[in-house]
């Protein structure tokens, strides 16, 4: 896919269209890498991820 047609999926912007492939490199190199067969794919960034993992975390105490 060109970058124009990857920003016309859904939740991919024109900005981050052209990032897409080599991202998609990188995870495919670290799976590879760790031995990971799978991903859970998650709408949340990772900055996110790491604020409510901290706050699950807090309410358990």
């Amino acid at each position: 896919m060109t970058a124009a047609q990857r920003a016309e999926l859904p939740g991919v912007s024109e900005g981050r269209a052209g990032q897409l492939l080599a991202g998609a490199l990188v995870a495919e190199a670290a799976m590879d890498l760790f031995d990971v067969e799978t991903l859970e794919i998650c709408p949340w960034a990772l900055r996110e991820g790491v604020i409510l993992r901290r706050l699950d975390h807090m309410g358990q105490g």
